[in-house]
């Protein structure tokens, strides 16, 4: 173990193995995986899923994160997409420490990281984001409040008119199937996808009521797969529409 703090309750491990780091919040769950080397290579399946939603929007020009972790997603963003401007909400303070300090989480006027309360500050935040990517986690999973339909809603006024959601949600807590019914309800379209056989189901959702083909987003996986090297024309595959 490199580094661990408390914040606010939380327990906030850096640990190293090898070429890789790991964020952890006092237990085994990992939180970010980070390879020192090979920086750019999204080590956790879920991640790369998130970045899926890419398929719905694949010149983001504006992004919003609501948690940071070690950063893997907004970091990879950053460095593949040189003119796009993000916004990071993090609850926690020792959090964005451990992304800047150990995982190589870049300070740049690019990333305007923001410490706040997500379900709160999101009311407060007067931009539209053509992708806004949902991955607030804690020690056992993803806050209560993150569910609710209020703030599922909040986030639908924060992207533009063919912007695009992307959530990480987790089976294993068993209320998987009512979480997924509230953005069913919430948004025009709705896709899934699994990122792995247990744990991680990562859904994608818009007001856009534009539809997206299998044949569209095979095409688009296709480009996306050669411009930036990352396997979406596999995790395509496993893309399933849900509204």
């Amino acid at each position: 173990m490199l580094w661990e703090t408390e914040d606010s309750g939380l327990t906030v491990q850096v640990w190293e193995k090898q070429e890789r780091r790991e964020l952890r919040f006092g237990n085994h769950i990992l939180q970010s995986v980070y390879s020192r080397s090979n920086p750019n290579h999204m080590v956790l399946p879920y991640s790369r899923f998130m970045l899926l939603g890419l398929n719905f929007f694949p010149n983001p020009k504006t992004a919003l994160h609501l948690g940071l972790g070690g950063g893997s997603i907004p970091r990879w963003l950053h460095n593949q997409f040189p003119h796009l401007q993000q916004t990071i909400i993090e609850s926690s303070s020792a959090v964005i420490e451990a992304a800047q300090r150990f995982f190589d989480f870049p300070v740049d006027k690019r990333l305007n990281v923001i410490l706040a309360d997500a379900t709160q500050f999101i009311k407060k935040l007067n931009s539209e984001f053509d992708l806004i990517f949902l991955d607030a986690f804690g020690e056992y999973g993803a806050p209560e409040e993150s569910a609710h339909t209020e703030f599922l809603h909040d986030l639908s006024c924060c992207l533009n008119k063919e912007g695009w959601l992307v959530g990480n949600l987790w089976t294993i807590t068993g209320d998987f199937m009512e979480r997924r019914a509230k953005w069913e309800s919430t948004f025009r379209q709705l896709f899934q996808a699994r990122a792995n056989e247990k744990g991680n189901i990562i859904l994608y959702a818009s007001q856009n009521s534009n539809s997206h083909d299998k044949q569209t987003i095979k095409e688009i996986s296709n480009n996306l797969h050669k411009r930036h090297q990352l396997d979406f024309h596999r995790m395509q595959n496993k893309l399933e529409a849900v509204a």
